[in-house]
């Protein structure tokens, strides 16, 4: 987006309106107890200074925020420096000195899977420039792949990144981070500049959204210039398939801790060699193909994964094959560059924290103990829920027979809680024959079916991966939101045969689903609850509390879960919402339902996910009378 077209002007027209307003109104409310004074009369005006010595702190807020794009103490994570990680600070130089960005006032190892660099704005002094580096990120790629990220984020503070192209992509940040900043700081002394924010901010963001894509762009191409075409695409590639398999890997971590041992997910990490996920490349393919599907949204500061490799003129591995080397021309795909499924060995934290990878990791998870023993305390109570499920369905079954969604329930649990891979398999065949298409019961057999052929010799688990494809098959023959995921899956053993053909075919069909479903949005989210009139009743009779101050509750399905959903409308009023916006406050009615919803949901016997809507909701368009929760004899 040039500066100089119409969107262009309009968005430093909202930048110089941003910083003009805070600059006005600052000032304005600094000054307000002198101007009071000297412009009412007598006692009126000493009454009227004193009542406004609030509004000078607001104001020094104001004025300061174009300058503390941060809160204190928001550098959070491990401080790096030079004698920790010596080749880690040896490549930022060269990189820093390739693309002519400043030099950096301090790097922070922290533990996302994300690199960032933020400028700091300070009003007396010169901007400071930090870089976070998350520890997983360099533990799962290779030292060519962050690289070529380290070369993405130093380009956005290069100065051929352009003084005004620097300056409004830290805008942005700057603006996110002081509407998060006022999310803490609630209160009236705070309410001049949080209507301020709630006006401008959106609005800011909004048309600055083309131009954070361009700068991404441009990011990625200076990247490339750096380091090279096929590096900097294969980072992206990395990132993707390395980031899901890191979400695949996370929740086994801290299901496996205990109470008397909390984990260390970064040490854990550091010292693990492989991990489950992705199982083989025909895996990660099928989870490359579905992140390729995805477009790049209105409302997206990133283009997409498909859209960044597009403008890098680097092709996508497709069915086996593998990246182009691109350079200056390049189009079709080589055997350069093979997909980086697997986790990079050497990773780049092994090249460039040598003896310090472990401490480091140690003393990241002790800086962070409080998250990661929430995290495992609500992994503990996820697996003692599952617990009592468990036994629930053991006294059921000696009362009557299981239904087939217990039945596979049970075989869930048996394989979760303890390990019985050959029980549960045992179980849900005997679910197949009394109930022949049952679609809960097939796609769980067939991912254990897979999973349990990692670990058997070849000629059975050939046998288990061809059982796990023809459940698959038998699948998506019924219409509902299993086919796309059945679909991916069947594409991957089409893969792992070696049939390019049947896979591209299935992947194809997956696609049209996944982008069906993407404009579709939350119109394809929910689903008809398929409750019947009695469970209606319980439910209506358990919330009845919620049902007598809610404006309405709704029941429906998710699709991709399968779970219920409890759609919410709080009562609301214009008194209420103008009280809200001056104290930020969260309306007392909603908090109503919210307290009602803690202490209720417990004592439904079904899983429900609570959504609270506000008025203007867009789900409201599904919240139809057909599904409308009532009291019971209303």
């Amino acid at each position: 987006m040039a500066r100089g077209s119409l969107s262009g002007l309009k968005l430093s027209a909202r930048l110089l309106l941003g910083d003009a307003a805070l600059a006005g109104s600052g000032v304005a409310l600094c000054t307000a107890p002198v101007w009071l004074y000297a412009a009412l009369p007598g006692v009126l005006g000493a009454a009227a200074a004193a009542l406004a010595l609030p509004l000078p702190f607001a104001g020094w807020a104001m004025l300061r925020l174009p300058f503390a794009a941060r809160l204190p103490g928001a550098e959070d994570g491990i401080r790096l420096r030079a004698e920790d990680a010596p080749a880690l600070f040896h490549e930022i130089e060269q990189i820093r000195a390739r693309l002519g960005a400043p030099a950096l006032d301090a790097v922070y190892l922290n533990g996302e899977f994300n690199a960032s660099i933020r400028q700091h704005r300070r009003l007396l002094g010169r901007t400071r420039n930090v870089l976070w580096l998350g520890q997983p990120l360099l533990e799962m790629l290779s030292a060519e792949s962050c690289r070529a990220i380290l070369a993405h984020e130093c380009a956005h503070i290069a100065g051929s990144h352009g003084r005004y192209a620097s300056r409004i992509y830290f805008a942005r940040l700057q603006w996110q981070e002081a509407a998060r900043q006022l999310e803490r700081r609630k209160g009236l002394s705070t309410a001049p500049l949080r209507l301020f924010m709630n006006w401008h901010v959106p609005r800011f963001l909004a048309a600055s959204l083309d131009f954070a894509r361009a700068c991404e762009y441009e990011a990625d191409a200076q990247s490339a210039q750096a380091c090279g075409a096929a590096a900097a695409a294969n980072a992206l590639l990395a990132v993707s398939v390395q980031g899901r398999a890191l979400r695949e890997y996370w929740p086994d971590v801290y299901a496996q801790a205990t109470g008397a041992q909390p984990p260390s997910p970064h040490a854990r990490l550091a010292g693990e060699a492989e991990l489950v996920h992705p199982r083989d490349e025909a895996e990660a393919q099928a989870w490359l193909h579905q992140a390729l599907c995805r477009p790049t949204a209105g409302d997206d500061t990133h283009p997409s994964l498909s859209d960044r490799l597009a403008a890098l003129h680097a092709a996508a591995p497709q069915n086996g094959a593998t990246l182009a080397d691109s350079g200056e021309q390049g189009m079709a795909p080589t055997n350069a560059n093979p997909l980086p499924w697997r986790r990079a060995s050497p990773s780049a934290a092994e090249e460039w924290l040598v003896d310090q990878r472990l401490p480091l990791a140690l003393a990241l998870d002790e800086s962070q103990r409080d998250a990661i023993e929430q995290a495992a305390r609500e992994a503990r109570n996820e697996r003692d829920e599952a617990l009592a499920g468990h036994h629930e369905l053991l006294r059921k079954q000696h009362l009557h027979a299981l239904s087939a969604d217990e039945r596979a329930r049970m075989a869930w649990y048996a394989d979760t809680l303890t390990g019985d891979s050959d029980g549960a398999a045992a179980l849900l065949e005997q679910n197949l024959q009394e109930h022949p298409g049952h679609l809960p019961t097939l796609c769980q057999l067939a991912a254990l079916q897979l999973r349990r052929a990692a670990h058997r010799a070849s000629g059975e688990a050939s046998r288990l991966e061809a059982s796990a494809e023809a459940l698959w098959r038998q699948a998506i023959n019924e219409p509902g939101p299993h086919r796309q995921p059945c679909l991916r899956l069947l594409t991957a053993a089409a893969l792992r045969r070696g049939d390019a053909g049947q896979a591209q075919a299935w992947r194809v069909e997956a696609d049209m689903l996944e982008r069906k479903a993407q404009a579709e949005g939350d119109e394809a989210r929910y689903q008809p609850h398929g409750l019947n009139e009695s469970e209606l009743r319980k439910l209506a009779d358990t919330l009845d509390p919620l049902l007598r101050i809610a404006t309405g509750v709704w029941v429906l399905r998710d699709a991709s879960s399968g779970r219920l959903a409890l759609l919410v409308l709080a009562r609301d009023s214009a008194w209420a919402r103008a009280i809200g916006k001056l104290t930020g406050e969260t309306s007392y009615l909603r908090r109503d339902c919210e307290m009602l919803l803690a202490r209720l949901l417990p004592r439904l016997r079904q899983s429900v996910e609570p959504v609270l809507l506000e008025a203007g909701d867009p789900l409201l368009s599904q919240c139809t009378p057909a599904y409308l929760l009532r009291r019971t004899g209303a």
